[in-house]
């Protein structure tokens, strides 16, 4: 009789680990966070002078505009760094519900690296992308240069998709 109640004690403990265990995998795969990664991200820049000479300001107006995307989707209400639009200046922009930004800087005479940063958050890896511009002195941005030699007016700018 003194093993009875020693199996019904052995049983339950084992029963009542089962249940303990089952309970936290349930609350495991519910939330599907514990063993979730980052999904990377990809981010473009492009980078559109305005036609025409510098201004009387000495600078040229560019627009700047891009996306971030995840896997194929947009990333709706991103945090975007822009960087390298002279003079040290930074500053964000927030992607709207189609993951794009655009925003318009205006630029001194020289070449510029200007660099779009997103850092990454809980549910996204980070990614950058790079356009380098250069604003001519002299000359007009997007017309001919009068010149012969290029055919073209300094119009570093292009749609192209620099994104990691």
């Amino acid at each position: 009789m003194v093993q009875k109640p020693f199996a019904i004690s052995v049983i339950a403990a084992i029963v009542v680990a089962g249940i303990l265990t089952m309970s936290v995998l349930v609350g495991i795969l519910s939330t599907k966070q514990a063993f979730a990664q980052a999904a990377s991200t990809s981010l473009t820049l492009g980078a559109f002078p305005n036609k025409g000479k510098v201004g009387s300001s000495g600078t040229l107006r560019v627009s700047l505009s891009g996306a971030l995307t995840s896997e194929g989707s947009a990333v709706d209400s991103a945090t975007i760094h822009i960087s390298g639009t002279g003079e040290g200046q930074q500053f964000t922009v927030t992607t709207n519900e189609f993951g794009s930004y655009s925003t318009f800087v205006d630029l001194a005479p020289g070449t510029h690296e200007i660099q779009a940063y997103f850092p990454g958050d809980a549910t996204h890896t980070s990614s950058s992308a790079t356009r380098v511009v250069t604003v001519p002195a002299d000359q007009a941005v997007g017309e001919e240069d009068g010149g012969g030699d290029d055919g073209g007016g300094g119009d570093d700018g292009g749609g192209g998709d620099d994104g990691n």
